[in-house]
């Protein structure tokens, strides 16, 4: 069985789980809904398909903060992921002069994930691993498709089926993705040494292992300047961009709640908030099909991004763009657009518990789409980006 008949297994499993938890009236959507999505074109959006004959029925049914028109089409969405067909020729070197073509690398990332998959499919394991860049590479790329910066960092975020084998030493994943992960980057001129740490294991409250990263350290990290080779694995969520939803919301939610920005100076390092700004502009693409920036926010990230090649390392321009985030209601504007994205709100209509309304398990799939569906896009604007001599 190929990757294309897995992925459409798993999904007719899922839908008809779906269905058959909702009235014995939307049953037969079943049948309907996976013989459609068989016939469909290969380059075809599964979900338009689907939504004008189901779509109506669909949304008549709550699920969570949403209906299950929502779930579906975040199926159908993940779906299509799975199982579209990846280029294997045209790809620019991956590193020039220690600079990452971000294009190239998510397509190294995804070969060598779909690899695993086939070989842990062997073993009886079936999953899916669906990958890409933690943070937002608009935040570095130029025109070439290139990092403005020399590489201080790779994390690759993965996320993977619940059912994916994991534990505190790795497993069957790590097993077979690392050596051919390495093989393939030292194919390109990165020899990455052996000594790579098992970090940040995080669990449920039952005690189940969801997550873990292996990271390997380059001898001159340190804290302040961090510089590493990472993949980050998570059965907690099926896709990468859940993960970095999931870390964007907890931070936004963290940030909108300090009324004390006196004491968040005084009681937070310079580092940590440094990296808190660059972890809220890095991640703030993410939530391009959510949220229009501003005129003057737009300005401000334009800003950010030329201080974070070197002159925000410096206390007063590192307070200086603290303050001027603060004062532009950037954070705010963001919390209450992804509040009304998902509970369907005004600004300031009522409190909202991000806890317990929006950063749920699983999280909001009427967020989730338009995220999902603006990342693949950039995804695919990047990866087209080339050198002129290519």
């Amino acid at each position: 069985m190929n990757r294309r008949e897995r992925a459409f297994r798993h999904f007719c499993s899922t839908i008809e789980s779906l269905l058959h938890a909702a009235p014995a009236s939307l049953h037969p959507l079943t049948s309907l809904i996976t013989d459609e999505i068989e016939t469909a074109p290969e380059a075809s959006d599964p979900w338009e398909r689907v939504r004008p004959q189901y779509e109506h029925e669909l949304r008549k049914i709550r699920r969570g903060s949403g209906t299950l028109a929502h779930v579906v089409e975040w199926e159908l969405i993940k779906l299509q992921a799975r199982i579209k067909p990846e280029p294997q020729t045209g790809w620019p070197p991956l590193f020039r002069d220690k600079h990452v073509h971000i294009g190239s690398l998510i397509h190294l990332w995804r070969d060598v994930a779909r690899a695993t998959e086939d070989r842990l499919a062997e073993q009886g394991s079936v999953t899916f691993f669906d990958v890409g860049p933690w943070g937002g590479f608009n935040f570095v790329v130029r025109p070439d498709g290139y990092t403005r910066m020399p590489f201080a960092r790779l994390t690759l975020g993965i996320g993977s089926l619940a059912s994916t084998p994991l534990d505190e030493k790795g497993g069957p994943f790590f097993e077979a993705f690392m050596p051919l992960y390495k093989a393939r980057l030292a194919a390109e001129g990165l020899v990455v040494p052996e000594e790579w740490q098992y970090r940040n294991p995080k669990w449920d409250t039952v005690g189940r292992l969801l997550e873990i990263s292996h990271t390997y350290y380059f001898p001159h990290h340190t804290y302040d300047r961090r510089t590493f080779v990472k993949v980050r694995l998570s059965r907690e969520f099926e896709t990468y961009e859940e993960i970095m939803v999931w870390d964007f919301l907890d931070l936004l939610a963290r940030l909108y709640q300090t009324t004390d920005w006196a004491a968040y100076r005084q009681d937070t390092k310079d580092v940590d908030i440094r990296f808190d700004l660059q972890d809220f502009v890095s991640l703030n693409h993410i939530m391009e099909g959510v949220y229009q920036r501003t005129e003057k926010e737009e300005r401000l990230l334009q800003e950010l991004k030329e201080a974070f090649r070197g002159s925000i390392r410096e206390r007063p321009v590192l307070y200086q763009y603290l303050d001027r985030v603060i004062k532009s209601k950037w954070i705010e504007n963001l919390y209450w657009a992804i509040a009304g994205a998902v509970l369907g709100i005004r600004k300031f209509e009522r409190p909202v518990n991000y806890g317990h309304e929006i950063l749920t398990s699983p999280l909001p799939p009427q967020l989730l789409i338009p995220v999902k569906r603006h990342v693949q896009a950039y995804h695919e604007r990047v990866g087209a980006l080339r050198p002129e001599s290519s």
